[in-house]
Order: structure tokens, then C-alpha cells, then sequence
């Protein structure tokens, strides 16, 4: 009697064994662990195209792709007088760069001829296409006071 019991005892365990091994793989495939098929299928609803779907009248409308949201751009080097600061690009890029001054002013970039008002207590962007190579002053132009150096280096 007791082979039988000992036989019935491993029946059962390997009967176990069998159960958990199952209910692990069923586990693992309902994906609630977030596996690949979850980041696929997650990867595809966040990159859905429009689609066009049958209407009741059997007319087909295009459901809307949502507008993606703009990538916020970081603001230009601001400029105020205090220290001269030093700006740098490259050819073919535009450069910018923002100016803020207590009192009227008037920025003066050499080499460029770029000139551009600042009204007290306000700050104004600079930009324009940066396409001679050098180093250039930047100047409050009533003041006579450098506040920033332009270096525009070749491609």
C-alpha cells in the first residue's frame, strides 16, 4: 500500500508541476507583464495613420491623424551688456540671439550692417543669415559699449 501511495503522490506533483508550468506560459502570453507584443502594439496605436472607414450610406470618411506636438525650441543666447558675451555659428546658419537694455538702445552688428532697435526695459531678437565668416564686434550703438562677440565660423 504504500508504493501506491508513494506512486500517487508523484502523479500529483508532476501533475502540479504540469499546471503551473502551463499557467505560467498562458501568463506570459496574455502579455500583462507588458512584453513585446504590448510595446508593438503600443508602438503602432501611438504612430496610427488615417484610415478611412465605411459610413452606413456605404461613403468612406478619413478618420483624423492627431497633430503631433511641437518640439519647443530653447531661446536664443540673451544679451544684456553687462559682460561681453560670445556667440558662435556657423556658415549658413541663422544666427540669433536676443537684447535686452535698461535705456534705449540701438544694437549694431559690424561686418553686417545689422542694426535693430531696443526699447527700455525690453528685450528684442536678432536674427539674419549668417554668410560672411569672422569674428564681429556687437555693439550698443549710442553707448559705444561692446556686449557680445560674433563668430561665424566656415562649413
Amino acid at each position: 500500500m504504500e508504493a501506491v501511495t508513494r506512486s500517487l503522490r508523484i502523479t500529483f506533483l508532476c501533475i502540479a508541476v504540469v499546471i503551473a508550468l502551463a499557467a505560467v506560459f498562458l501568463f506570459s502570453m496574455t502579455g500583462s507583464e507588458g512584453g513585446e507584443e504590448d510595446e508593438a502594439a503600443s508602438r503602432s496605436a501611438a504612430t496610427a495613420t488615417p484610415s478611412a472607414t465605411p459610413e452606413a450610406d456605404g461613403e468612406a470618411t478619413a478618420t483624423p491623424t492627431p497633430e503631433p506636438t511641437a518640439t519647443p525650441r530653447p531661446q536664443p543666447p540673451l544679451v544684456t551688456g553687462e559682460r561681453v558675451k560670445r556667440l558662435r555659428f556657423i556658415e549658413g546658419e541663422t544666427v540669433r540671439f536676443r537684447v535686452r537694455s535698461a535705456a534705449a538702445e540701438e544694437v549694431h552688428v559690424h561686418g553686417y550692417d545689422v542694426y535693430a532697435d531696443v526699447p527700455a526695459g525690453r528685450t528684442v531678437t536678432v536674427f539674419f543669415p549668417a554668410r560672411i565668416t569672422g569674428i564681429f564686434e556687437v555693439e550698443f550703438h549710442n553707448a559705444g559699449r561692446e556686449i557680445a562677440q560674433l563668430r561665424v565660423d566656415p562649413r
